[in-house]
Formats: C-alpha cells, structure tokens, sequence
C-alpha cells in the first residue's frame, strides 16, 4: 500500500534516454506488445557507467504495467548499474491498452518468447528476466518449459505458485479487498469493448463476483483453455520447478496479502539447487519497503536485492 500511495518518482522518461517499441505477438492475433526501452547509460553519455553487456527485462504483475513501482525503482538501479532495461506491458497493460483483442493471462510464455527474441535480436545476447506477481509465475513456468529461453538469469517475485490456491486465497474474506480492487480495473477493461467477445459473455463476465468467476467466465475460454481448471494446471509454475535450468531467485514474504505463503512451505527448495530464495516476515505483496537509511533513503530494499544478485550472475555468462 505504502508503494501505491508513494511511489517513487519515474525519472525513466526524462533523466535517461528512452524510446518506446511496439511489436506484434506470436499467436497472429493481430496484437501487438507496447515497451519502454532504456538503452545502457554509456550508450548515450560517454563519461558514464561502463555497459556490462546484459540487457534486463522487466515483466509487471497483474494490472500493473511499465510504470508500476518496482518497474521503475528497479529499472533505475539496473541502468546506474550498466544495463540495458526493457519494460515490458502484458497485453493491454499501461500504453499498450486497446492494442491487442486477447488478455494477458498467468502463462503466456509465447508473449515472454517473442520479447526475448526481439531484445536477443537487436540489443544484446545477454539477457536477465524478473517477474513480478503474476508473471514471476509466467517467468518460472516459461523457463521451465521446452523452449528457446534466451536469459542467463532471472529473478521472482511474489510468485502464486499455485493459481488455484492463490485464487481461493483471494477470493476469501482475507484477500477480498485486493479481490475487489482487481476486479474493478479488470472489468473496466472488458466494458470498454476492447477485447474480442460477444456482449453476451461480456454480460456475463461483468457479473463475476470473484476471481474464479472471472477466469471460468473469461480469461480461461478466451486465452484457449478447456475450462478454468485446466488453466490453472497447465500454467501453475509450482509444476515447473524441477525443470527450471536457470540460475534464478525468487522472494516472497509470509505476510503477503494476495498470495499465501503455505504454497512456499510445502515446496522442498533444497531439491532446487540453482534457485535461490528470499523469504521475509514482512514484506507485503511485491512491496518490501523498510525505514529509510542512508543507503536507502526511501527504504525500497528489493532493487538491491535483485540487482546484487543479477551482478553475481555477470562472471557466469
């Protein structure tokens, strides 16, 4: 909450050279991906940092977009650092709202695929991956899966793990102010028009009263699953673990308010040597935010978190 009601200043636009890419996703839909691009420091001002050669990715979590907090706090901190940064908008997501007719969902690892390649192709081979919320579930369930996967590293944060348990964890009296809070942006999205249903379903889906309702009613048949339970299935990174050959970190925190922390305890994460974790009593959901310091002075510790962790993985590549 204190990151929705504060949030840091997004000096991307304006103190750092940026430029805005459209692309065409994979699925021929005709829908396209809108990202924010920040070329390395040294690519733009000489007597700067030194580019490292690694491009990040950055992927925001449900109804989040490239302007969400951690977007812009951790694309910073990459680019003080000497990377690249691409942010990127899951479909109708921040600008890219009203340029696809399919929604984003928990595992379109297709959309994941074609950005990767994009950046492989035209900045750098060198890539490093971080999700956020939802997709930090997308990320984990793409690098596990057979593909052509492109990053050297990645990072996750606050991951649900287990959709169907992450849905029953919001849709319960616990979760149901974020239920309702999401709920609200999603079926904006759907009354506007700009997805390709009849008004039927559209009728119907603006009547979910709960999350489950919404992906059986629309983000399930629309994205080309049999049904609701077939989704959360076959896109539940919990089953992806053991294949995931990805050096990679995933952080979580016990009081997560949207995804519960019982998914993480039960999951051996010793028998996943090339995951590191990060789990903290506090935390909230993607928020980790502490008393200012003098190292940090607005008390947002994950950056360095992730940061110091991808800068590990620099001597790997």
């Amino acid at each position: 909450m204190y990151n929705l009601l504060f949030p840091p200043d997004n000096r991307l636009e304006d103190e750092y050279y940026s430029e805005s890419i459209l692309i065409p996703t994979k699925d021929e839909s005709g829908d396209h991906l809108w990202l924010e691009h920040n070329p390395p420091i040294a690519k733009i001002h000489k007597n700067s940092v030194k580019f490292n050669g690694v491009y990040l990715l950055l992927v925001h979590g449900m109804e989040g977009s490239s302007e969400s907090h951690y977007m812009v706090s951790i694309g910073k901190e990459a680019l003080d650092r000497g990377y690249g940064v691409v942010r990127m908008n899951l479909r109708n997501c921040g600008r890219g709202l009203g340029l696809a007719k399919k929604p984003y969902n928990a595992g379109q690892s297709e959309d994941l695929e074609v950005v990767l390649r994009y950046i492989h192709k035209n900045f750098s081979h060198h890539i490093f991956l971080s999700g956020f919320s939802l997709s930090a579930n997308m990320v984990m369930k793409f690098l596990g899966e057979k593909r052509e996967h492109f990053a050297k590293a990645f990072t996750a944060t606050s991951p649900p793990l287990d959709l169907k348990r992450s849905c029953d964890f919001i849709d319960s009296k616990a979760g149901s102010f974020y239920r309702d809070h999401f709920l609200d942006t999603m079926k904006e999205k759907v009354e506007s028009g700009i997805y390709d249903i009849s008004e039927k379903v559209k009728q119907r889906v603006l009547r979910s009263k709960s999350f489950f309702d919404f992906d059986d009613f629309f983000t399930a048949p629309v994205s080309g699953y049999a049904n609701v339970f077939e989704y959360y299935n076959l896109c539940s990174s919990i089953n992806y673990l053991k294949t995931i050959k990805t050096p990679g970190l995933v952080v979580h925190a016990e009081d997560d308010p949207v995804v519960p922390a019982e998914v993480w305890h039960e999951i051996n994460w010793k028998s996943f040597p090339i995951i590191q974790t990060v789990l903290t009593k506090q935390g909230g959901h993607v928020g980790f935010v502490s008393d200012s310091s003098p190292e940090l002075p607005e008390g947002r510790w994950l950056p360095k978190i992730i940061m110091n962790f991808f800068d590990g993985c620099l001597k790997k590549i």
